[in-house]
């Protein structure tokens, strides 16, 4: 990404935040950091990597505990009030205190936006500065670092390390239809044939399929397809894999499958998880 286009979106980032003060969510965001290579005033940064504080109310408690009742990460609310649905920005939250992180304030509650924008232009191009340092990186990850947050990464790591889960890295094959009614007839029912998703589906089907698993017992991107028994996960995008350790734990899970980040063409890149033992796993905290 050029850089000019990198400061145009968090100058975009920055008066939704100012304007939108008033309202929920934005009224709880307490402060936000630049860090990365756009920090460091890289000219071709990845992205821009924005740390988000905020406060909590009896509103996002609520949102908080429907979304991991219903598998999907409940601080995408900021995310669409701060970005809508323009690309090139990646959010954490509540990270600063992670120590290997240089981060920069640009705004606090109570700031204007001259200061922000002042705080922001601040930062001084950079020729030589590079990418940021990539932390919490596995072979596994590789070519899925720009999707997978930071977060993603740091509890999977955890989870390999003591034992409670194994992760594999695929490059599922991309197939035009699936040999099996059950499973085309969910897909039709959900996706459109030109969606991304109906691609990461198919690809999906078809790897379950070729190891003999039967269709009815998957449950693919937070639907059953038939059985009510699903040992067999599989999600896109992110959308549901804070669920991932409650499906392990709870549901009876054996495997679950990623397509981090679905496309139109190209390879498709997915994670294979597969719990190991579920008392580590239970230990383990999910961010």
């Amino acid at each position: 990404m050029e850089r000019q286009r990198a400061l145009a979106l968090t100058e975009d980032v920055l008066e939704r935040l100012v304007e939108g003060q008033g309202e929920w969510p934005l009224r709880l965001v307490r402060e936000v950091y630049v860090f990365g290579s756009f920090a460091r005033g890289a000219l071709q940064p990845g992205d821009v990597d924005l740390n988000v504080e905020f406060d909590r109310d009896e509103r996002w408690s609520a949102e908080f505990i429907e979304g991991l009742s219903n598998g999907y990460d409940p601080r995408r609310v900021f995310r669409q009030a701060l970005v809508g649905r323009k690309r090139g920005v990646s959010f954490m939250f509540e990270g600063r205190d992670q120590s290997h992180l240089d981060l920069t304030l640009l705004w606090r509650r109570g700031d204007s936006l001259e200061t922000a924008l002042t705080r922001l232009h601040a930062i001084k191009e950079d020729p030589e500065a590079g990418r940021a340092e990539r932390h919490a990186m596995l072979p596994q990850f590789e070519g899925m670092e720009r999707w997978l947050r930071l977060s993603d990464r740091e509890y999977f790591v955890e989870a390999i390390d003591k034992g409670a889960l194994t992760v594999e890295r695929l490059c599922l094959e991309v197939v035009d239809d699936v040999d099996h009614p059950l499973a085309r007839q969910h897909l039709e029912r959900r996706w459109s044939p030109n969606s991304p998703l109906h691609r990461a589906g198919r690809a999906v089907f078809a790897h379950l399929i070729g190891r003999g698993i039967d269709p009815a017992q998957v449950h693919p991107h937070g639907r059953d397809v038939r059985d009510r028994e699903t040992p067999y996960f599989a999600g896109f995008e992110r959308r549901y894999l804070r669920a991932l350790p409650r499906c392990m734990t709870e549901f009876g899970g054996r495997e679950w499958i990623e397509v981090v980040h679905p496309t139109r063409r190209g390879d498709l890149l997915a994670l294979r998880v597969v719990p190991v033992s579920l008392a580590s796993l239970k230990e383990i905290i999910r961010p």
